[in-house]
């Protein structure tokens, strides 16, 4: 038995090949297919596997190349030291040296020296190392008619010398042709809020790298990296729900529709009218013996959930996917309680009294509204617009409270 094989191993029945031995069990790995097509397919751990087939499918000369190649070679031979100054090239680290003999290609030089036939040799050097290009700035209509401008920078590397002389005319023109189309078309697809939002600009640049690497891989071209420029705002976008309400009052069923309802709004706005100036009229202070019953004055009744409660309930709605999905720590403050912090982007989450250094978003509002708010009584919209609900942050990111308030209704 080999030093290094287990006890009680023994040849394969099969192939009678000794054990582990996959070179002679006839044992083929599978084909590693490359980052194909797309988002979808762009990260996975295998690579592109560029230029392999291109010099593997090199023949060898025929007879007559090779009667031209010989008397070449002769002719250089003849005229040395001289000649060495054409055949002899030197090619660095980062360069690959393409040679087309006879018209047909051969297999890649360098690095080092490289010697080539002046006369039947075509030579064209490739560098191999990332290089990048900038897109210029461009101005586009997106989807719902607002104007923007916006660049990209495009990091590129050739991983098929071969492709990238043979497989395009000019490559450098066309790499740059093909990123600015398709960066015009990706935009205008778009609406002026996801082009504005930094992480759907992100996801913008990721598919645009993954399908402008689906073309150029063609000619021996790897795309590494899609950089999205500032965006810069020439013109904002429309409201479409209203544009596409104007145009079917402008039309001509929009307005046959107008002179149906039209009365009835008439009234309405009539009633409307009348019901503010009675508000208006009626007295800011009421002398009268009896209570009042006025609804303007502010509630001054306690809370119905305790503090407290609202903690603990906070706390046992939290869970790390929870933490995951929001990622945002929250600051309550109210007048008439202590600060409350809801840290919603480390650990597993907590709730506390108490405040944060850098809280992501600040809510400041009264206890009752809040509470309201909680329970589900009072929309947060509705308190926000009439000013009792203030928010300091981003109005997205206060807005993933949701998710936490949806689990707390059921436990409250």
């Amino acid at each position: 038995m080999e030093y290094g094989m287990p006890e009680g191993s023994y040849d394969s029945v099969f192939t009678y090949a000794p054990y582990n031995d996959l070179d002679k069990m006839g044992y083929m790995g599978p084909k590693r297919q490359g980052m194909v097509l797309g988002n979808k397919y762009g990260n996975f751990t295998y690579t592109r596997d560029y230029g392999q087939d291109m010099e593997e499918n090199i023949k060898p000369l025929s007879a007559v190349e090779l009667l031209i190649y010989g008397l070449s070679m002769l002719f250089v031979v003849m005229t040395m030291p001289l000649s060495l100054l054409f055949a002899l090239k030197f090619i660095s680290t980062s360069e690959k040296l393409v040679v087309l003999r006879l018209g047909r290609a051969q297999k890649t030089r360098g690095p080092g020296i490289a010697l080539v036939v002046p006369c039947i040799d075509t030579t064209h050097k490739v560098t191999t190392s990332i290089t990048a290009f900038n897109v210029p700035p461009l101005q586009v209509i997106t989807i719902d008619r607002g104007l923007v401008e916006l660049g990209a920078t495009v990091f590129l590397k050739i991983r098929d010398p071969i492709a990238a002389v043979c497989g395009v005319q000019d490559r450098n023109a066309s790499v740059r042709t093909l990123a600015n189309t398709m960066l015009y078309r990706y935009i205008s697809k778009k609406r002026i809020c996801d082009v504005t939002n930094s992480q759907d600009r992100r996801i913008m640049a990721a598919n645009f790298k993954d399908e402008l690497g689906a073309f150029t891989c063609q000619f021996g071209v790897e795309i590494t990296d899609v950089e999205m420029s500032d965006v810069k705002i020439v013109k904002e976008g429309e409201n479409m729900g209203m544009s596409a309400l104007s145009s079917v009052a402008k039309s001509d069923a929009g307005q046959q529709l107008w002179q149906v309802i039209g009365p009835a709004f008439e009234d309405f706005a009539k009633e409307c009218a009348a019901e503010n100036r009675e508000k208006e009229a009626a007295p800011l202070v009421d002398l009268s013996d009896g209570p009042s019953t006025s609804s303007s004055q502010p509630s001054t009744s306690t809370p119905s959930i305790d503090i407290d409660h609202l903690i603990t309930v906070a706390n046992m709605a939290m869970d790390e996917h929870l933490v995951r999905l929001i990622g945002r720590v929250f600051q309550i403050d109210c007048a008439d309680v202590e600060p409350i912090c809801i840290d919603l982007k480390h650990g597993a989450g907590s709730a506390f009294k108490g405040t944060s250094p850098n809280p992501d978003v600040t809510f400041e509002s009264r206890y009752d509204i809040f509470a309201r708010i909680i329970t589900k009584d009072l929309s947060p919209v509705t308190a926000y617009m009439n000013g009792s609900l203030k928010v300091r942050g981003s109005i997205q990111d206060a807005m993933q409270l949701k998710y936490l308030v949806e689990r707390m209704a059921d436990w409250i």
